[in-house]
């Protein structure tokens, strides 16, 4: 019955998210020393980027680090015309203490510390955003300048994940709609903390009771571990399915090389972040409220040793 109750709770929570309303007002912003662009670049097109293909263009990236390496993977970042800059969309980098790594459109900065920038509102929104990748990634709302429309200062959303213990990586959009569940539910506290709470009960569960007695309750639809459509589920480092309670079929398969519609490689970016100690990601995945029809979804993981991990998520929509 408590679980019941707290299951129940966790779902209020997430409408009154989805359905709250959210003003936003701003001084206007004045210009900073080290927010001054580099004259020879050109600035990129118009885009229209959604919260949804921000995260994704971050999540890419992200794979892209882990894929190439950190050299290759800030040699492709610093360029201002490789296929990490899409319209308004670009990637920066930092490492904990506030050194740049990477500012395709501000190569002047590159290797200064940036720790106590301000932006017009003196919001130290470099601090901001490592504080955010440092808790399994988020979002970060300050003022920027945007190299697609003549380098005006603007409201920018961001969004921020650590590739590993030395470096995070993130990448923003102006304007953007604060009323998108993404950046509602993604950002609350309450949520992302229930998560981390249902995939640490599973692991301590397992670590209890053993492997095989683990993946069987975490495949049991009525078991412990399956909350309607929060439940837990489990894989190896290599991708292979060990827990799918409502796609028992996939049992024993290998989904490294699922592809969400956004073109992120979500099992291995969740692998990645295993391996690290655990994170956030957002993709789509078959509902099973819903027939299965594939929607947005944040999902948090963690390993349970070094042989598999686990996670849950709540769906967006």
């Amino acid at each position: 019955m408590k679980k019941q109750v707290a299951f129940f709770g966790f779902a209020f929570v997430l409408a009154a998210i989805l359905f709250a309303g959210c003003t936003n007002t701003a001084p206007l912003p004045r210009n900073q020393s080290d927010m001054t662009p580099t004259a020879a670049l050109s600035p990129a097109p118009v885009s229209s980027a959604s919260p949804e293909h921000l995260v994704a263009f971050v999540e890419k990236a992200y794979e892209y680090a882990h894929a190439h390496g950190k050299e290759a993977a800030l040699l492709e970042f610093n360029n201002h015309a490789g296929r990490f800059v899409e319209g308004d969309l670009y990637i920066f980098a930092y490492d904990p203490e506030g050194n740049t790594l990477a500012l395709p459109f501000q190569p002047d900065l590159i290797g200064k510390n940036r720790w106590n920038t301000t932006d017009a509102n003196g919001t130290t929104y470099i601090q901001d955003l490592i504080r955010s990748a440092q808790s399994g990634g988020g979002f970060v709302h300050y003022l920027y300048l945007d190299p697609a429309d003549n380098y005006k200062i603007k409201p920018k959303l961001s969004y921020a994940m650590m590739v590993d213990q030395g470096w995070l990586i993130g990448s923003g959009i102006y304007d953007a709609n604060a009323d998108s569940p993404i950046v509602k539910v993604g950002g609350d506290q309450r949520v992302r903390e229930n998560l981390t709470s249902f995939v640490g009960e599973a692991i301590a569960y397992a670590r209890t009771n053993g492997k095989d007695a683990a993946i069987r309750e975490f495949n049991d639809r009525n078991g412990t571990f399956v909350r309607g459509n929060l439940y837990i589920y489990a894989f190896d480092y290599n991708g292979t399915t060990l827990a799918l309670p409502h796609q028992p079929v996939l049992i024993g398969t290998d989904l490294s090389g699922l592809q969400d519609p956004f073109g992120v490689n979500y099992t291995m970016n969740e692998i990645y972040l295993a391996q690290q100690g655990g994170g956030f990601i957002f993709y789509h995945y078959p509902n099973p409220a819903h027939n299965m029809t594939p929607g947005p979804k944040m999902s948090y993981v963690r390993k349970v040793d070094e042989t598999w991990w686990l996670g849950a998520g709540i769906y967006l929509s």
